[in-house]
């Protein structure tokens, strides 16, 4: 009897971090209210991308001015891809996060929480911040 269920079993064994995968695909502001990013698939991975400035953040302008490459420091902060790579990886998206506000783009582990809300921890070395973009209705 065992021998016929071991085919059922590894079904469930293949099938349970699909399964178990939480979806980020949405809109979310950003934890400020600054900038709205939209979550969508790119390729095998999933992606955010800065797609409506809500307002300026005191002392910015609307260009990526921080970024370390001088070439870029004029483009528009619309349209930038600030979530990059993100992979179903242990219960968690893993990937990077690029910082408009400090040019710097940092690993990243970001989770759906119970209320939509979305969980972005940026790391660098053992040091990580953790941010709350509430999801866009």
């Amino acid at each position: 009897m065992l021998k016929n269920l071991a085919p059922f079993a590894a079904i469930a064994l293949l099938t349970a971090p699909a399964a178990a995968q939480s979806n980020i695909d949405g809109t979310y502001v950003d934890s400020g209210g600054y900038t709205e990013i939209t979550v969508a698939p790119c390729g095998n991975a999933r992606c955010g991308e800065i797609t409506r400035i809500i307002r300026n953040k005191p002392g910015e302008t609307n260009r990526d001015r921080h970024n370390d490459n001088p070439a870029l420091r004029d483009r528009p902060i619309l349209g930038i891809t600030i979530l990059q790579n993100l992979r179903w990886d242990d219960g968690a998206w893993r990937g990077e996060v690029y910082n408009p506000e400090d040019g710097n783009t940092y690993r990243t582990e970001v989770r759906r929480r119970a209320n939509g809300s979305l969980e972005v921890k940026g790391c660098v070395t053992l040091f990580c911040r953790t941010r709350v973009w509430p999801a866009v209705n």
